[in-house]
């Protein structure tokens, strides 16, 4: 089955049209249709370049900062552990992280009172805006950051994951916000980060911030950051085995047209007596 000519690969652990059926807002809908399509095309267009410089840093950093260059970046060592639950409340209070003397587990045992409060709530905006612009927050793990410390190789790919998690949901997120006019660079600039990693690198909660509010992702939109990229490994797992497959042939080839010209060659000695 197919919308619109994509197929049905995974977006957030659902086809593509569980997913489309979800979305009852007709700019978010168009804009998915939009930002899908042209990642099935593999399209550079002006949102996934945007995307892509606000997710690039130095060569082979070792280190968040500079793998963020483009971020005033704090990190937090220590065992963040805050459940999914808890952080997509809109009142835990992950403004603190973005404070240098918040440690990492500071808010492991911050428990919500009642429903959850809506984001318009005067106090929560005063606290989303104190965050600002440009800003990023990392909670690492003590046992992350020492095979960090003893391994700088293993720390560069630490930094390439975070850089690709954060480049995928740049896009989706940039792709809504053109479909309601904004405009993109702008919408980039001015989002701020928090992170909580876990041993492995890999992104466990996540919250994202522009002045004043909250632009996401939700647990739905991290677990399809991880489709696409696990997607993504495996795509470069079969072109590397293309490229083995094609090698391997060309050698074939090369040995045949040796054995040919050999062949040849052979049978002009005998027909000139040699």
């Amino acid at each position: 089955m197919s919308i619109n000519g994509i197929g049905t690969d995974s977006y957030m652990g659902e086809t593509y049209e569980e997913r489309l059926s979800k979305i009852t807002d007709k700019n978010a809908a168009n804009a998915f249709r939009a930002a899908y399509a042209k990642k099935m095309a593999g399209s550079t267009d002006y949102i996934s370049r945007v995307s892509k410089a606000f997710s690039t840093g130095k060569v082979n950093a070792t280190n968040f900062k500079d793998a963020f260059p483009q971020y005033d970046v704090i990190t937090h060592v220590g065992n963040p552990d805050v459940s999914q639950a808890n952080w997509q409340r809109n009142d835990f209070p992950f403004w603190k992280y973005f404070q240098k003397n918040t440690s990492a587990d500071a808010l492991n045992d911050w428990r919500p009172t009642g429903p959850n409060p809506p984001q318009t709530r005067s106090d929560l905006q005063r606290n989303y805006g104190s965050v600002g612009s440009g800003r990023m927050a990392v909670l690492i793990p003590d046992k992350l950051q020492e095979k960090m410390d003893a391994d700088p190789a293993y720390a560069q790919k630490i930094m390439k994951k975070l850089q690709d998690w954060k480049e995928d949901y740049d896009r989706w997120d940039n792709t809504v916000a053109a479909s309601y006019g904004m405009n993109v660079a702008e919408h980039q600039a001015l989002k701020s980060y928090v992170f909580q990693l876990d041993e492995n690198g890999d992104v466990v909660n996540c919250t994202v911030t522009a002045p004043g509010r909250i632009t996401g992702p939700s647990k739905e939109e991290q677990e399809q950051i991880r489709a696409e990229q696990e997607e993504k490994r495996k795509r470069r797992v079969k072109y590397i085995e293309i490229l083995r497959q094609n090698s391997e042939m060309r050698k074939m080839q090369a040995q045949e047209y040796l054995e040919l010209f050999q062949s040849q060659y052979a049978k002009f000695d005998l027909l000139n007596g040699r």
